[in-house]
């Protein structure tokens, strides 16, 4: 009798022993590159690498990688997974390596308005024309050409990346700068969506503007103006 409670107390030490493995696992991340962060149920935790343990009551984390440079990640890591070590990479952000923004100087021109003040001895009709060869040969078509009204607006042009899709138009409005010269605004729109997307409403604000139409700007400036 005495031997069975022996085997008995051994089975449950063992049993005991079991549960607490399969209760309280431990799995390692790793997500390139290096320098992204790792965030865990919407906090951030460390850099890189980070080890998460499993209790009792978790069955699955919330996990997000994020670096400079690359799409942001979201993926869910359950207990169950029957690997220690699990490696995420992030992928190239496209949309950004193609584009300017941020603290560059270029990249301030995304959804804002600039003078152009037209220099002096330019008639209206010349500065219509250059205006509107600026404006057809950097962009497919025009939408809005209103000369008596000084109003031209482009059509949007996609440019779609593997992951998010970037639109652009420009538009140029007269103003009337109070000196009796001509005068316009001029504004470069950005917006981007996600590529899966396909609601009416996708797109938003992007703060950055293509590589190809940074020139834009300083095209009109040089052209009919002579200052921004």
């Amino acid at each position: 009798m005495k031997q069975f409670l022996i085997s008995r107390a051994i089975a449950v030490c063992f049993c005991l022993i079991g549960c607490v493995a399969i209760h309280a696992q431990k799995k390692t991340i790793v997500v390139q590159p290096e320098t992204a962060k790792i965030f865990v149920n919407g906090s951030e935790v460390g850099t890189g690498t980070y080890t998460l343990k499993f209790n009792r009551n978790t069955d699955f984390y919330m996990l997000r990688f994020e670096a400079p440079g690359y799409l942001v990640r979201s993926v869910k890591l359950f207990k169950d997974n029957p690997n220690k070590t699990i490696s995420y990479t992030l992928q190239v952000d496209e949309a950004e390596k193609n584009s300017v923004g941020g603290d560059t100087e270029a990249g301030e021109i995304a959804n804002k308005w600039f003078d152009v003040t037209c220099r002096d001895g330019m008639t209206e009709d010349i500065i219509w024309k250059r205006l509107m060869n600026i404006a057809i040969n950097n962009f497919d078509d025009v939408e809005v050409r209103d000369k008596d009204a000084g109003w031209i607006r482009t059509q949007w042009v996609s440019t779609p990346f593997p992951e998010r899709t970037v639109r652009t138009r420009l538009e140029i409005r007269l103003s009337f700068s109070g000196d009796g010269k001509i005068s316009y605004r001029v504004r470069l729109e950005s917006e981007i969506k996600d590529a899966d997307c396909r609601r009416s409403n996708c797109f938003v604000k992007y703060d950055r503007v293509l590589k190809k139409y940074v020139d834009v700007i300083q095209q009109l400036t040089t052209t009919v103006g002579s200052n921004l």
